[in-house]
């Protein structure tokens, strides 16, 4: 991105690989610019994929003074229009040019070895540069990185605390942090970094209720400019507008996302009255044209029986059959232009349907017997987290089970205990009916270097290879998909092929055992998520942070963690 507020050489030779910061010499409590002058405009931008697919072209829009939430189905180049963003990729034709200083946070945070919790927040710098000073090997260019951040010490300390980190320092190793704690660690330093626009790539996907909470009221008290790329609807929600990306390009629509889906619901309501309409015209069109075409025929034919009749020269019939042969030729014409007219506002409605039906999970009837114990759990302790108390449970039937607590507390471990992919410490804990766990990769079900197809053969699914193709085909799995690794897919496509894999394997699972599994999913296949599991007959255990997917699942109970041990609460 070509901008005069380019980072000091320090600031961009952080050792923590998880953010770009361009502002480490500004000062932390206010952005740099006023907020009205800061934006990120895209100019005639263009990208290509490695094999010379176009992913978007000629994007020409401004990212305004106010919280833009990006949204865009899996696939579609949100990412890399991030990155784009952010001047972290050179687009193949345009330019993308920033008004004011820019922090770009991805979606994966990943910490270089050896590195610290201040270099996860993009503050190892200017920690290092107070270091130098205090031990008197000092430079006039950490006298310069320092010049209104000499105070950042106890503001980045003030930043963990308010994040729920009070327990963690500057220099902790980055290492000892959970992929919950370098979130807020990241994501702390971005709102200390003084810029004046933030970019921010799925930053809720590992935090969890308490941490989506704290980062929705600094985003609430962010006086700059912020763009999230995000499937989070409650963060969403927090937006001033929404601009969706698809094959044809950037759409800005005013309000929050709840506003923006009754506007695409709408939307989607008219298309298809539209289409309906246009479909129902044709119909009745190609209809009244045959029965014209059949009436003439039948007049022709009484025509020429008549002629013959009254003995009329042959030269006079052939003059009466070639005018009406002329008049059905100009009648045919006019009623293949009519026809073609026709056929055109069905295609100009059908286009207008976007991007068409959601993607459709078909889940097999899945029958728990009331009576039948589904999960079992007799004083199990789990091996950690440390101090964990023992676990009692019994659960029968159909149960809709949510797993609750903050990162770290043992939600996923109980679920590989259930799983039986790790064995409790002390005690008895298992499922008592088939299940299947669909971890947060989807790497257990769907091992990187297997295609779906492959991976459904080797668990000997019952289904033909037909009928598969046609059920991934539904969930937006196209051919193309099907032959790739998964370990090249996208992290929504991974999570839908892999239940896929728990589904229709051929001891289809009974009991779902799901680890966040709309983190990696767009907001079109998380609807369809909801609906098929709303729908699904069998038994659910879900670890989820997303309380509107919670909601939509008819939950019967909920395990809560707490200090004292876990709780279960039956929902009403």
């Amino acid at each position: 991105m070509a901008h005069s507020n380019a980072a000091p050489p320090a600031a961009a030779s952080s050792s923590a690989s998880s953010s770009a910061s361009l502002s480490a010499s500004s000062p932390a409590k206010s952005p740099a610019h006023s907020p009205a002058t800061s934006f990120i405009e895209l100019h005639g931008v263009t990208m290509r994929l490695p094999d010379g697919r176009t992913l978007f072209d000629d994007l020409t829009f401004t990212f305004g003074d106010r919280r833009t939430g990006l949204v865009g189905r899996n696939g579609i180049g949100k990412s890399v229009l991030a990155r784009v963003l952010a001047g972290q990729l050179a687009p193949d034709r345009g330019r993308a040019t920033a008004r004011g200083k820019l922090y770009y946070l991805p979606q994966h945070i990943d910490a270089d070895a050896g590195s610290t919790v201040a270099d996860v927040a993009s503050l190892g710098p200017l920690f290092a540069a107070q270091e130098r000073l205090a031990a008197g090997h000092g430079t006039p260019e950490d006298l310069s990185l320092l010049d209104g951040r000499w105070r950042v010490a106890d503001e980045f300390a003030a930043a963990l605390a308010g994040a729920g980190l009070p327990g963690l320092r500057a220099t902790t190793p980055a290492a000892a942090l959970s992929g919950g704690q370098l979130a807020r660690a990241a994501l702390a330093g971005a709102f200390l970094s003084g810029c004046d626009v933030l970019v921010l790539d799925e930053p809720t996907n590992h935090l969890d209720r308490e941490g989506r909470a704290w980062l929705r009221e600094r985003i609430d008290a962010w006086p700059g400019s912020l763009v999230a790329i995000s499937h989070d609807r409650a963060l969403l929600d927090t937006m001033t507008t929404i601009v969706a990306l698809d094959e044809r390009g950037l759409h800005a629509h005013g309000g929050n996302f709840t506003q923006y889906q009754a506007w695409c619901d709408a939307e989607a309501a008219a298309a298809q009255a539209a289409l309906h309409h246009a479909r129902a015209v044709r119909q009745a069109t190609a209809r009244q044209l045959r029965e014209e075409h059949d009436a003439r025929q039948q007049r022709n034919a009484r025509a020429s029986r008549a002629a013959r009749h009254e003995n009329q020269a042959a030269i006079l019939l052939g003059r009466r059959k070639a005018t009406a042969q002329a008049t059905a030729g100009r009648q045919a014409r006019q009623a293949d232009v009519l026809r073609a007219r026709l056929d055109d506002a069905v295609r100009t409605a059908a286009a207008g349907i976007g991007e068409g039906p959601l993607p459709a999970l078909l889940l097999d009837a899945a029958t728990v017997p009331a009576g039948r114990t589904v999960i079992a759990c007799e004083g199990a302790v789990a091996p950690w987290p440390a101090g964990a108390a023992p676990l009692d449970l019994m659960l029968a039937g159909p149960v809709r089970l949510a797993i609750a607590g903050p990162n770290g507390c043992g939600k996923s471990t109980l679920l590989k205990m259930l799983a039986g992919d790790i064995l409790p410490r002390a005690g008895l804990c298992s499922a008592r009916v088939p299940s299947a766990w669909l971890d947060q990769h989807a790497q257990r079900l769907l091992p990187p270097a297997s295609t779906v197809l492959e991976r459904l053969r080797q668990l000997d699914s019952a289904l033909p290879e037909a009928a598969l193709r046609s059920r991934l085909a539904l969930l937006g799995l196209d051919a193309a998909r099907l032959d790739t690794p998964a370990g090249a897919l996208s992290g929504g496509e991974r999570i839908k092929a892999a239940l896929a894999c728990a589904l229709w394997q051929r001891d289809g699972a009974r009991l779902l055992l799901l680890d966040e599994p709309g983190n990696h999913l767009d907001l079109p296949s998380l609807r369809a998520l909801e609906q098929a599991l709303s729908a699904w007959p069998g038994a659910l255990a879900i670890v989820s942070h997303d309380d509107r997917l919670l909601d939509a699942l008819r939950l019967t109970h909920v395990l809560r963690w707490s200090p004292a041990g876990w709780r279960l609460e039956t929902c009403t």
